[in-house]
């Protein structure tokens, strides 16, 4: 299974271990970006002290986490490119559309995919032998099901335990309380991504302040005029969907009392970010 270490693959790893389901996991695979909020390595080790399954950590680039690689301004193979989906704004701060998302494919795709690869015993860029296929399990609820895809590559055939059993992202949180009413689920999503919506930054500032101003931190970068999205784009790019600097828009929106949850999670179609 694909542990993205919030919510709703939490939840997945926690039935598939007291056998809600015929079967559990070979392994679960968390793809680790290495700008994740601390609340989600926590999580991820305290899983692996009450599953069964084994729970290994994969990740794109040892030498450079996602984190570094944006403030640099290049993809994973280092070359000038801004990664995460950041939105654009013209010179005259008007709505100029998003970047492409690059991160999720990076940094949580190809990582588990080479390690379900490695696990089948094959060598980079070998053919998969016909009559191969691996059952992927995927955290999105019934609530997410606009998610769902059937995998680029034919041998993997998704899973959707959660959507199988009609369970929402609420229904995951209630279950999780009633069994584990001394901890909190986290969500899983990078420090800086830009898919959060404009409650959860105000949420996310408030709960993990250290965590927000790294990501202030990194959309003043952004706009820095040394900075390749700069010079790529010509345009201005930032984290918050208000198109203006991090810490001013959320200041504005917890002034405000902005409870907004509209987000851009439809658009992660891949199943490995934001469970």
């Amino acid at each position: 299974m694909s542990l993205g270490g919030g919510t709703q693959s939490t939840v997945l790893a926690l039935l598939a271990e007291r056998g809600y389901f015929t079967h559990r996991p070979d392994v679960a695979i968390f793809a680790d970006t290495g700008w994740e909020p601390q609340s989600v390595y926590e999580n991820v080790n305290w899983l692996k002290t009450v599953v069964s399954f084994p729970i290994v950590t994969v990740v794109a680039n040892p030498d450079q986490s996602l984190r570094e690689a944006v403030l640099a301004g290049v993809n994973v193979r280092g070359r000038p490119w801004l990664t995460i989906p950041a939105f654009l704004a013209d010179r005259d701060g008007q709505a100029a559309g998003m970047n492409w998302r690059q991160c999720t494919t990076d940094y949580k795709i190809a990582p588990i995919r080479a390690e379900v690869r490695a696990r089948l015993g094959l060598a980079p860029r070998s053919p998969v032998p016909p009559a191969t296929t691996v059952e992927m399990w995927l955290g999105i609820s019934l609530d997410e099901h606009v998610r769902m895809r059937i995998a680029p590559d034919r041998w993997i055939i998704n899973q959707y335990p959660l959507i199988d059993m009609e369970l929402t992202r609420d229904d995951c949180i209630e279950w999780f309380e009633e069994e584990y009413p001394d901890r909190k689920l986290p969500r899983s999503a990078c420090i800086a991504c830009p898919y959060r919506s404009r409650g959860a930054w105000i949420r996310f500032a408030e709960e993990d302040p250290e965590a927000f101003a790294d990501a202030v931190q990194t959309d003043h970068a952004l706009r820095s005029p040394g900075h390749n999205a700069t010079r790529m784009f010509r345009k201005q790019v930032f984290l918050h969907p208000q198109r203006i600097p991090l810490d001013q828009a959320v200041a504005v929106d917890i002034s405000q009392n902005t409870t907004t949850d509209e987000d851009h999670w439809g658009n992660e179609c891949a199943g490995t970010c934001g469970v």
